[in-house]
């Protein structure tokens, strides 16, 4: 079953007024013994940092220290009941992470008839959250506002999407990513600017020489291919076509694979080359099971040397969709779906069944010969994410839309593909999503991850725009 991968790093700012203590006894420990209730649910999807109440500015600036040094992904900010604005002043200027104000309660209602100021205070959060709103816009800070009380169900899944997002965007700005090889020849939408992906990891893209696939390739062992073959043998269904020499084969070049794209710390690749020297076009041709392996253990790569793709997978991976690499295959006009697929290498935690292996004579716009994988993907939401540098003057941008994979039947080609219905109209689909200017490749993840790709993209600075 797919998880994600991040754990969510919380900084939690819970917000009273002092004045008040002195003047109801018990509104004080009403307020803690709530908080404590929310810490607790908050713990149960992330780790949470707090300086505890901050009910005057001295300690609103003490708060700042703490939460500031703490590395987190995200802000969440309570009210008790009412609070002045200045108390969430200092942390806010010292944080430059996403920010929630949580207008919540552990109380659905209660009873007004009877309710005296002390209790009619304790459910008064809402009361400063507009206070609060407007010094964030004051400031020039994104927020949103979650509301809700503890018994509902959808105001947990929008606090843990809102921090899992953001989780993911911190560990994919820590990511290296790269290129081995070159991209298909002339397609234009295959090279990467390196400085938009300076600006978002701090790292220019790495690049192995594909001599270095070829000389690992060279010196694995009998042993290195032995464990790899039977860990492949035991993971795919293997049809007739394959001999105990394409296994050996495949086997050898991951093991060339994992060396090299371990050695240079890739976290997400794209790969291509034509090759001159037969064997080389072999290698790259055999290299569908040692790419999908990586990418099951969440190092994704993309053939066709498409790193933006590999980019939108990791960013699935770490939410838990696991991401598979595709490209639109056709219409269907009579059933009302799009037909999504690719050949090469992809991501078999989204398989649905055991995978199948068959050896394929020919990959269609390439060259060589080699091993295909093939799977049936479970009904169900799925999230298509599109990473792209053109249209946006960000560091890039995330088109995506949250559509269903259906039942039907699919080409059997050797390649895993499958039905996707999304929410507009085809014709409206396809005109909205291609005037964003994305790439012909798509990752697709399942379920619906649309929260969490816009937190993401707020924590990065990314442009994001649902279709």
């Amino acid at each position: 079953m797919l998880q994600p991968r991040v754990r969510p790093r919380i900084a939690l700012l819970p917000t009273g007024h002092k004045i008040y203590w002195g003047q109801f006894p018990n509104l004080r420990a009403m307020g803690t013994k709530m908080y404590e209730k929310l810490l607790a649910g908050l713990e149960q999807f992330g780790d949470v940092i707090s300086p505890g109440l901050v009910d005057t500015y001295e300690s609103a600036v003490e708060a700042a220290k703490l939460l500031s040094a703490c590395d987190a992904d995200i802000l969440l900010i309570f009210p008790f009941g009412y609070t002045t604005g200045t108390m969430i002043v200092p942390v806010v200027r010292a944080m430059n992470v996403p920010i929630r104000i949580l207008n919540a309660h552990e109380d659905s209602s209660y009873d007004y008839k009877s309710a005296d100021t002390e209790l009619y205070l304790h459910h008064e959060g809402a009361c400063c959250v507009p206070e609060y709103s407007g010094t964030l816009v004051s400031l020039g800070r994104k927020f949103r506002v979650i509301t809700g009380h503890f018994a509902q169900a959808r105001f947990w899944e929008e606090i843990r999407r809102d921090c899992l997002g953001t989780a993911a965007a911190k560990a994919f700005s820590r990511c290296r990513f790269g290129v081995i090889g070159n991209t298909y020849t002339n397609m234009t939408d295959m090279p990467t600017d390196e400085h938009r992906v300076l600006k978002a990891t701090g790292q220019l893209l790495a690049r192995p020489e594909v001599e270095e696939i070829e000389e690992a390739w060279k010196r694995v062992t009998d042993g290195q291919v032995g464990d790899m073959y039977r860990q492949f043998r035991e993971f795919y269904d293997v049809d007739e076509t394959v001999t105990d020499e394409h296994m050996y084969e495949s086997a050898r070049v991951a093991v060339a694979f994992d060396e090299v794209v371990r050695r240079h710390g890739i976290d997400a690749f794209g790969f291509y080359w034509w090759g001159e020297k037969p064997y080389m076009t072999e290698l790259r041709a055999q290299s569908a099971l040692a790419v999908s392996r990586l990418a099951a253990l969440g190092i994704p790569g993309v053939t066709e040397g498409d790193v933006k793709t590999a980019m939108a997978m990791k960013i699935l991976d770490l939410l838990g969709g696991g991401g598979m690499f595709l490209e639109f295959f056709s219409s269907d006009f009579d059933e009302n779906f799009i037909l999504v697929g690719h050949d090469g290498p992809s991501n078999v935690n989204v398989a649905k069944g055991k995978p199948v292996l068959q050896n394929l004579t020919v990959h269609h716009g390439k060259t060589g010969e080699g091993l295909g994988i093939d799977f049936n993907m479970a009904e169900g939401p799925c999230t298509l994410l599109n990473l792209t540098q053109f249209g946006t003057e960000k560091t890039f941008k995330l088109i995506y839309t949250v559509g269903e994979v259906v039942s039907g039947d699919i080409l059997n080609i050797g390649n895993p593909n499958c039905r996707v219905r999304v929410k507009k109209p085809i014709h409206e689909f396809f005109d909205d999503w291609c005037r964003q200017g994305p790439g012909h490749h798509t990752a697709l993840g399942v379920g619906d991850f649309s929260r969490e790709i816009e937190a993401f993209a707020e924590r990065m600075d990314f442009a994001c725009v649902r279709v």
